[in-house]
């Protein structure tokens, strides 16, 4: 999932313009689970902006669990289900990650839209109050080899091929209190039985694949990838 987390209320304000009328528009996954913009917490936006003096066209939320990166929804939701609000509004403020900002612009065929939060990184839900992230999305996974852990995330250097040498008593010379990303994986690869993983050479990572923007495109029989590097044709076979 996405973590995002709510911008302040004065920048909020400070992107719209007099007489600017918005529609406030939240995400019942990510954001939901955030507490940065499931239906509460935009109801409650479309409140505060209000008290700002800004006129509220409306609000509105996917349904929990329902992410608003998807697009036939939102245009339903939008298009259809709250079509009055939404054609006297001049902008929309989503509270979502940037996908979800740009989702509601292509539903809205180009509309204004304005972020109300900041999207902070992609991560596992770990309890209902505490998200972290695991993935970088570099589209080159080795986890094979360390144990299911990303060097490229736990490690503040990124490193590849094996601890720096810096660490003391498990923690990170970057930051004494966060845990060496390669103790970890040691101590994983350990638990295994699988440290002889330590021992293959990572190759450099080939970074054009992690060049923006990037797409995925089903088909019937797998899918193709395609980023600077290329289009890359994956084929399902039983």
């Amino acid at each position: 999932m996405h973590a995002t987390i709510q911008k302040p209320i004065d920048e909020i304000t400070g992107y719209l313009r007099p007489g600017e009328k918005v529609f406030v528009v939240g995400c019942g996954n990510c954001a939901a689970k955030c507490h940065s913009g499931g239906a509460p917490e935009t109801e409650e936006m479309a409140e505060r902006l209000k008290k700002k003096g800004v006129e509220v066209a409306g609000w509105a939320c996917t349904d929990s669990g329902v992410s608003l990166c998807k697009l036939a929804i939102v245009k339903k939701m939008l298009n259809e289900t709250y079509q009055t609000e939404t054609e006297k509004a001049d902008s929309f403020l989503i509270l979502a990650c940037g996908q979800g900002i740009h989702t509601v612009m292509d539903a809205t065929e180009g509309g204004m839209v304005h972020p109300g939060c900041d999207t902070i990184f992609g991560g596992e839900t770990v309890t209902d109050d505490f998200i972290t992230e695991y993935c970088s999305l570099c589209g080159e996974c080795i986890v094979e080899y360390t144990g299911g852990l990303c060097p490229v995330t736990l490690c503040a250097k990124s490193l590849l091929n094996g601890p720096c040498g810096g660490a003391k008593d498990g923690k990170c010379e970057v930051d004494r209190t966060r845990d060496c990303g390669w103790q970890l994986i040691y101590d994983r690869l350990k638990e295994l039985g699988r440290l002889e993983e330590m021992d293959k050479y990572q190759t450099p990572k080939n970074n054009s694949r992690w060049s923006r923007p990037r797409s995925l495109t089903m088909v019937e029989s797998g899918a193709t990838f395609k980023s600077l590097a290329g289009e890359l044709s994956i084929s399902r076979k039983d």
